[in-house]
């Protein structure tokens, strides 16, 4: 053999040890990112589950209007992920109702932009629907509670 071809077969030894070494290297990142990003995942889906205890909570112990406590667990619930939650509509029918009552009334800023007879008009349909559906979305929290509170 000549020194030639042995120089070549060292020079490839060297980029095949120098490549297998980056590949591995790379893989290590992937295998890294993939952890950090479950563990992010799980935190987002127990911070979510946290807040809908408290919601759930608060609308018990009638610390928050139906309404709001309705539409601000139904939000929640939709960022849930999607295998793992019930069908929501079957599942919690009084807090289904309550946020197709609310779901489009404006909030904040835009509620005091807006005619003052037209807010009267939804304040009298949000309080007659939350006067109608109370029994349901209190079984529905209770039933969310049982659900999401740790044993």
């Amino acid at each position: 053999m000549t020194s030639s071809v042995f120089v070549a077969f060292v020079v490839a030894a060297v980029l095949i040890v120098a490549l297998a070494f980056y590949a591995g290297s790379l893989l290590w990142r992937v295998q890294q990112q993939s952890k950090a990003a479950q563990l992010e995942l799980a935190e987002k889906r127990q911070y979510l589950r946290d807040s809908i205890i408290l919601i759930c909570k608060a609308m018990l112990a009638e610390q928050c209007e139906l309404s709001e406590g309705a539409l601000r667990v139904w939000v929640l619930l939709d960022h849930l992920a999607p295998e793992h939650k019930l069908d929501p509509i079957a599942s919690y029918p009084g807090l289904y109702q309550m946020y197709q009552v609310v779901k489009d009334m404006p909030t904040h800023k835009a509620r005091k932009a807006q005619d003052k007879a037209l807010t009267q008009q939804q304040d009298v349909l949000r309080l007659k629907a939350e006067q109608d559906l109370k029994p349901l979305i209190l079984i529905d929290a209770d039933t969310l509670l049982k659900r999401f509170q740790p044993a």
